[in-house]
This record gives structure tokens, C-alpha cells and sequence, in this order.
């Protein structure tokens, strides 16, 4: 059989299927949405499948036949009726920072579809437009229309943090409030996008539109499964193995620990990101492909100016199921949009307190974010992390407490705190034990090493502990308080002796070290410490 070929940016399901490309058959999963209802919503991150899956839609509504040859649905499916398909797509369509970029792409969807339509006399707003195009579509064709829109809320991601975010929120808002009264005009209604934002009424109004973004039935609706990979990848694993001079189940289990372990519902399944794992098969290396394309410089700005405890983020954090219900701009988590654009993901869920427990989903994933922490939250430049994350995971790794510490110190002194950051922003975050703690974490992190932060134990919560082969390392962190630092870092030592906070490494039989590590309050960095 010959080779397929890897569909690396190429979204388009006509295209895929003509020109021997691998399609990854998600189409009794359409086929079952198509059946069952009418309005739906789906909520996954950038560059997980969405688009691809809505051009899949298209084809079917369009009564494709010929395009699903050999696929799931040509075995379900015993009709392949023709309806009308108004697509938009928001996904590719550049940057919507301003309203008149909005309005101008709006416009521009408009007028074709208008054309296509033959409709002269277009009405004044573009939500009316939208309106006849619907209506108009419906009464010509004497069949229900399917309205796709892909990426429903990037005009709205787009302008978060530029003077445009309510124009762009009240455009929004009105276009999609016309769908609840097109209702019968359609048959068919789905949306993708990053997140659900609060207020805007397509979520409010239409209230029967059916989120399946966390529903065990389509946990596997976008990207790639287990046995997906193995079915569809027999050739890549092993052209990748051989580079990696490794077996197939050596490979399978880096690629697993790189870029799988995504989890869409508490009844989870896990799943690859597509976009990484096609490009490691071309490049047939390991990378962070997906973090370095899709990570959206507007999440980071609204972590920063709402100042997230970002070591939720590094260590998880315990949510409810109504923490992913929305997003609410300018006040509320910022969870689930951080969940939703694939930075965390569901890593238990405990069924009697109804609590969700996130976390990162790979290494892929927990790396890109700390090395993306690092430049703003100590004075490692993004070119000279590498060496300097070399040279503090060796000291650690020779226990050489000392150049650990110098490295450290090194990296926190207060004048290098994100450039980005206003003076009372930095003097803020002096005074905060929070902002020492991220950064020692997320330097913890880099290294590879096994490390905890806020542990709960019998006794209390462990600051943070790493383990090495041979050696644990439990620190409790304090600032000063104007008190000499030597009387802080013996309080810090009592306390670690005094909860138990080592207990846990007795049987390992692994040399442990507790440290007492104090910051100061006036001058910022390491006021000293002490270690056991």
C-alpha cells in the first residue's frame, strides 16, 4: 500500500482526500451530531483539528458522497441529501485587534455570500445581512441550511487587551443573536472556538445549543487517540524509531510522554496534540512545535495584568465543573480560558466533592510554559536560559548547594524583574512572596527533576520539594520581614522538622536535604539560608 502523505497545515477535507493524504476518520462522530440534534458548541485549543473537522462538516452537508469513500459514515449514512452551507471562518482570516478589521472581514463574507445568493437589496446591518443570507439560502434551495463558524470567538481573543475589546464584543454579540430567530431556516448549527465568553448571546439566547466541549461521546472528536496513532502512523513510527536508533514501543512511549495525555472530559480518554505529532513525524525529532506557533501572547498579557497564581498552573489546581463555563472579561478566573486553550488539562476528577484536578498535559506543554516564565520572572534572557538551566540542574545534581544558591540569587535580584512590568508592578512584586515562589519554581521545573510545590501532608503543605535519583531536596521558603535572616531560616528548618515534612522520603533510602531559603523584604533576592 502506497504511503500517505502527513497533512501538516492543511485543513481542508476535499483536499486531504484527493491527494493521498492521511485522514484520521472522525466521521461517525459527525454523523452521530448530524442524527441526534440540531446547535452545537465545541471548545478545543488552537490547532487541535477544529478546522479540519468543520471543513469535514461542509463536504457532508454539501452531500459529498464521492469525498467519504471507505470512511465510517458511507456505512451510516443512506441519503447524502444537499444543503445549503454558509461557512464562516474566522481561523485564518488574519487579526481582528481592531473593530474595522472585524467589520471589514464581516463585510467581505457577507458580499460573497450575497453574490453567490443573488441578493441586491442588502440591508443596513451586518447582522440582518447575515439574517437574509440564511433565509434567502433556505427559500432557494427549499432545503434547511447548516451554518458553520470556526473559531467563533477569535474577533474577541483578538482584541482582549486593545481599546476595541467591547466594540468587537458588541459586533459579535449582535451578529450571532440573529441565529435563535433563523432557527428554522437551519438544520444544522456548529461552533468552534478557544472558550465560551459570558454575555455574548449566542450563549444566552440560544439556550438549546448543546456544548459538547467536555461530553464523554466526543472526547475524541478532535485529535488524535492511541489507537489512532497506531493505526494511521505504522510507517512514520517506524521511519522515526529507526532515526532514533530506538524500538517502536521506545518511540511510542516518548511521543506519548512529549505530546499525548489531553483530557476533554472526566471520563477522559487520552489524546495527542495533532499539531506536534505531525510535525515530529516529518521532522523526526522531538520539539515544542505546538507551544511555539500557538501560544497566544494575549493569554500571557491577561496572566500578568490579573496576576493568576501561576503556581496553580505549574503545580495544578482544583477547580469546580461551573469554572468552565465561561470566561468573563475583565473580572472572574481566567481558568478555564487557560484550560480551554490547552495549557492544562483534567487530571482527576473527584466525583463526590465534584472537583476538578488540572494540570499540565505533557512535557511538551509543562516545558514551553516554564521557559516562557522564566525571561519575565528573572533576568535569564530567552537566549541564555539553556546554559544557565545547564549549569543549575548540574549543581543540584552534585548537590553543590552553593552554586545552586549563587544561580538562583543571581536570577531574582530585583532590578531585572520583567521589563515589561511598571516600577510599581516591580516594587509589588517584591513585596510579594508570590512572585519568588514562581520564579524558584518554574527554575525547579526546567531542570527535569521530580518537583512539588504546595504538598499537602499531615502536618501541612511542603513549599517544595525535588528529587533526584539519589537525593531530596524539601525547601521552605520565607521572606524576612525586617527580622535577621538566620532566626527566619531556623523557623523555616523547625518547621520542616516539626510537621513531618521529610517523613515521606524515610524508605527511599535517598540522601535528604531540608533548607531553610529566606528572601528579603527591603532589597529584594536571597536574604540567606540555611541547610540541614
Amino acid at each position: 500500500m502506497e504511503k500517505r502523505n502527513l497533512p501538516i497545515g492543511i485543513q481542508d477535507f476535499e483536499e486531504i482526500r484527493k491527494n493521498n493524504y492521511i485522514y484520521v476518520d472522525k466521521t461517525d462522530l459527525i454523523y452521530k451530531l448530524a442524527t441526534e440534534g440540531k446547535p452545537y458548541f465545541l471548545a478545543r485549543p488552537r490547532r487541535f483539528g477544529k478546522s479540519l473537522l468543520v471543513s469535514t462538516m461542509k463536504a457532508y452537508f454539501e452531500g459529498r458522497k464521492d469525498l467519504f469513500e471507505g470512511l465510517a459514515i458511507s456505512k451510516l449514512e443512506k441519503k447524502w441529501e444537499v444543503h445549503p452551507v454558509i461557512h464562516i471562518d474566522f481561523s485564518g482570516a488574519g487579526k481582528f485587534a481592531t473593530n474595522e478589521e472585524l467589520t471589514d472581514y464581516l463585510n467581505f463574507t457577507l458580499k460573497n455570500y450575497e453574490q453567490e445568493y443573488g441578493i441586491t437589496d442588502v440591508p443596513n446591518s451586518l447582522s440582518l445581512r447575515f439574517s437574509k443570507i440564511i433565509k434567502t439560502s433556505h427559500d432557494q434551495s427549499g432545503k434547511q441550511v447548516a451554518v458553520l463558524i470556526d473559531e467563533y470567538d477569535k474577533p474577541l481573543l483578538d482584541a482582549l487587551q486593545t481599546p476595541d475589546r467591547d466594540k468587537n464584543h458588541y459586533t459579535m454579540a449582535s451578529f450571532y443573536g440573529v441565529l435563535k430567530s433563523c432557527d428554522p431556516y437551519m438544520c444544522f448549527l456548529f461552533l468552534t472556538g478557544i472558550t465560551k465568553f459570558a454575555k455574548v448571546s449566542i450563549f444566552s439566547e440560544l439556550n438549546q445549543l448543546k456544548d459538547i466541549s467536555m461530553t464523554a461521546d466526543f472526547t475524541t472528536i478532535c485529535g488524535i487517540s492511541e489507537e489512532e496513532l497506531q493505526t494511521n502512523f505504522t510507517d512514520y513510527i517506524k521511519e522515526f524509531a529507526e532515526t532514533e536508533d530506538v524500538t517502536e514501543e521506545e518511540l511510542l512511549q516518548k511521543l506519548k510522554q512529549k505530546y499525548d495525555g489531553y483530557h476533554f472530559s472526566k471520563r477522559w480518554k487520552d489524546m495527542y496534540n495533532p499539531f506536534s505529532l505531525l510535525n515530529a513525524f516529518a521532522n523526526k525529532e522531538f520539539n515544542s512545535y505546538w507551544f511555539q506557533t500557538a501560544t497566544p501572547k494575549m493569554l500571557f498579557g491577561l496572566i500578568e495584568d490579573a496576576h493568576y497564581d501561576l503556581t496553580d498552573i505549574l503545580d495544578g489546581v482544583q477547580v469546580k465543573s461551573s469554572s468552565f463555563s465561561d470566561y468573563r472579561v475583565g473580572g472572574g478566573s481566567l481558568t478555564p480560558i487557560i484550560y480551554h486553550s490547552g495549557y492544562l488539562t483534567i487530571k482527576d476528577y473527584d466525583e463526590r466533592a465534584k472537583l476538578y484536578t488540572l494540570g499540565f498535559p505533557n512535557k511538551e506543554i509543562q516545558d514551553g510554559f516554564t521557559d516562557f516564565l522564566l525571561p519575565l520572572y528573572t533576568n535569564f534572557s530567552e537566549e541564555k536560559i539553556a546554559l544557565a538551566m545547564y549549569k543549575f540542574k548540574d549543581a543540584l545534581a552534585r548537590n553543590d548547594i552553593s552554586t545552586f544558591m549563587k544561580i538562583f540569587d543571581a536570577s531574582v535580584s530585583p532590578e531585572f524583574w520583567s521589563p515589561t512590568s511598571s516600577k510599581e508592578k516591580r516594587d509589588e512584586k517584591l513585596n510579594n512572596m508570590y512572585a519568588y515562589q514562581v520564579a524558584f519554581h518554574a527554575m525547579l521545573r526546567m531542570t527535569g527533576f521530580d518537583v512539588v510545590s504546595e504538598q499537602q501532608v499531615i502536618g501541612g503543605r511542603v513549599d517544595v520539594t525535588l528529587e533526584t535519583s539519589d537525593t531530596a531536596y524539601i525547601f521552605e521558603l520565607k521572606m524576612d520581614d525586617g527580622k535577621p535572616w538566620e532566626e527566619v531560616a531556623r523557623t523555616a528548618l523547625a518547621q520542616i522538622e516539626k510537621k513531618g515534612y521529610a517523613t515521606r522520603f524515610d524508605a527511599s533510602q535517598k540522601k535528604i536535604y531540608k533548607m531553610g531559603l529566606v528572601f528579603s523584604t527591603e532589597k529584594g533576592g536571597v536574604a540567606g539560608y540555611l541547610v540541614e
